[in-house]
């Protein structure tokens, strides 16, 4: 309990500490104040003298602490030096404006509107990629957009891919889209879930697409999409790593459609919903797409099927501050109609969104594919603030398999993977870039990107996506 004489003597060790402060600030100085005697409230202040001051000298540090510091020290240096370079490689680029400037076209400023951005990746099957992007916004409307990108890599594979953005009007907008890619280090281990590691190999695949989509708002959180694409896939055996190709690895089994060619059109009808207010550090609402699209081919295999895919995401908040769980299920299904087989490369597997981090693309391929995924995301660095830009930090786990019938789905067939990322986030509170690490039973994968398997961007024939990796 509280009494008015626990008051007074706490009052009175209050003022010893006050004067004797004073006293030493004097000492050092050379200057003292007052020396008479005064009253105060607490009691009776008393002179300075050598009895009521003391001057208090730092202890020296032994030796024996310092020889215990070196070691910490020189370790040390290291971290400290690259949090330095961090800290103001942030600052170099937010005083050239790259964060403060809107989202959609951040870059080096060109001649006629346009930006320059140029572009690095690191990924499964390209290996470290870099290129430019050359982005013109505005065109034509508020809401236009030129794309340009081009990208090579370390493990030879290309891509030249652009589009544009525009609006159709009554509320629709058009995208239109196309580009080549070539990737020489194609990975294939077999076909459905019991593909084993050790039959890895490589293949050739070259393909071209071309195709235009519409999408319009319904009102609220709902809009809808129309696509319709062209693409040519032809695969061979890899010019690189020719020991481990497709067709000596898997003599006598290789997939149906290797070697060769395939060609079609693809029509897609989507259905969105998107609740959340960013795609930085969203804490609430959903994210769903369901889609129905059917591929005809125009070779001369006569081959007709359907495809349907759906994502339903959502987000919760936490209990601390910024802190968010993140849930995403996935089911992607081909339902053959007529013709022939389907080649391969047609197939489903697990890419980008729809990905087991822990394993590389194209790990698992079959007629159908599902998955669950969860991450756990808190803020770690922020420049002005939480819900500025910033760096994130999470954690991750995703389960699913591959199938070709219903019958095939279970628990001891499924592939568990988990990981821990880093996700940048810019000054409109969208993401901007994400380092992360997944890993499985077997293989240990890093990934650089500027896209995320949550909230994906749904401009995909504007920025370039194949849609042969998309469902």
């Amino acid at each position: 309990m509280i009494t008015a004489e626990g008051i007074r003597r706490a009052a009175s060790i209050l003022l010893l500490v006050c004067t004797t402060l004073v006293a030493f600030v004097g000492t050092v100085t050379g200057t003292l104040p007052e020396t008479e005697v005064r009253d105060t409230r607490w009691g009776t202040l008393p002179a300075f003298s050598d009895s009521t001051s003391a001057v208090f000298v730092p202890r020296p540090r032994p030796a024996w602490e310092t020889a215990v510091l070196v070691p910490y020290w020189i370790v040390g240096a290291p971290f400290r030096v690259a949090y330095l370079a961090l800290d103001q490689t942030v600052v170099g680029v937010d005083r050239l404006g790259i964060f403060g400037r809107p989202a959609d076209y951040p870059g080096l400023p060109l001649p006629g509107g346009a930006y320059l951005m140029p572009s690095l990746a690191l990924g499964e099957l390209e290996g470290v990629t870099g290129g430019v992007e050359i982005s013109r916004p505005e065109l034509l409307s508020p809401e236009g957009m030129l794309f340009f990108q081009a990208n090579t890599s370390s493990r030879n594979a290309d891509e030249i891919s652009g589009g544009l953005f525009a609006s159709a009007g009554r509320g629709w907008d058009l995208q239109l889209g196309a580009g080549f890619e070539e990737v020489n280090l194609n990975r294939y281990y077999g076909l459905g879930a019991e593909a084993r590691v050790e039959d890895l190999s490589y293949y050739f695949r070259r393909t071209v697409w071309a195709g235009w989509e519409l999408d319009r708002g319904l009102g609220g959180p709902y809009s809808l999409s129309l696509r319709s694409d062209f693409t040519r896939v032809r695969i061979k055996n890899a010019a690189y790593k020719i020991e481990k190709s497709l067709g000596l690895v898997h003599a006598g089994d290789v997939p149906y459609g290797f070697p060769g060619e395939s060609s079609g059109w693809r029509w897609r009808l989507a259905l969105a919903y998107d609740s959340t207010d960013q795609t930085g550090r969203p804490e609430r609402g959903g994210f769903r797409t369901f889609a129905a699209s059917l591929f005809r081919s125009t070779d001369r295999s006569g081959l007709v099927f359907m495809s349907t895919h759906a994502n339903i995401e959502h987000y919760f908040k936490l209990w601390h501050t910024k802190r968010t769980l993140a849930l995403r299920g996935f089911v992607n299904r081909i339902h053959k109609i007529e013709g022939g087989e389907i080649p391969f490369t047609r197939l489903t597997t697990f890419q980008r969104p729809d990905e087991l981090r822990g394993f590389p693309p194209h790990r698992f391929i079959g007629m159908g594919t599902l998955g669950l995924s969860a991450e756990y995301r808190w803020p770690i660095w922020g420049a002005r603030g939480r819900d500025d830009y910033g760096v994130d930090a999470y954690i991750f786990s995703d389960i699913g398999q591959v199938f070709d019938r219903t019958m095939e789905i279970g628990l001891d067939e499924m592939k568990l993977t988990g990981g821990v990322g880093l996700r940048l986030i810019d000054s409109d509170r969208r993401l901007r870039a994400r380092f992360e690490a997944g890993w499985s039973d077997e293989d240990v994968l890093l990934r650089f990107k500027f896209s995320q398997t949550f909230q994906y961007d749904p401009k995909g024939l504007l920025y370039g996506k194949n849609p042969t990796k998309v469902h």
